[in-house]
């Protein structure tokens, strides 16, 4: 289980908190698309014959529709004690993209409140 650890540094933390809780909102409402392996064909090279991996995963992108489910980015978040004072719990192991899209949110979120914060994935 991946988190994004987040503390809170200046006033106002309480407010800070209520924006991180918005933050996590929007945030598990976003989804991935994640392939289903039970969709896979037999044969690799079927339909055209390419050893392309990527062409391949496009043509089965288009051949089997159905088979992409929708997965939750963020599986939990909320207020915590200790080192940190807010986390979200990634569904996934995020990818950099996911992580900048969170700290853009985060920045959004924070930026008229004067509060600095640091961000730790583990």
């Amino acid at each position: 289980m991946v988190r994004s650890y987040i503390r809170i540094y200046g006033p106002p933390v309480l407010k800070a908190l209520d924006a991180l809780e918005a933050v996590a909102v929007v945030m598990s409402n976003a989804v991935d698309v994640k392939f289903s392996h039970k969709c896979v064909p037999a044969h690799f090279g079927q339909g055209g014959g390419t050893r392309d991996w990527d062409e391949y995963i496009q043509r089965m992108k288009t051949m089997y529709v159905d088979c992409y489910e929708p997965v939750r980015l963020i599986s939990g978040a909320r207020e915590m004690l200790g080192d940190y004072d807010f986390f979200y719990e990634w569904t996934e192991d995020p990818s950099m993209d996911q992580l900048q899209d969170l700290i853009g949110k985060i920045d959004e979120a924070l930026k008229d409140f004067g509060c600095n914060y640091t961000i730790t994935t583990k």
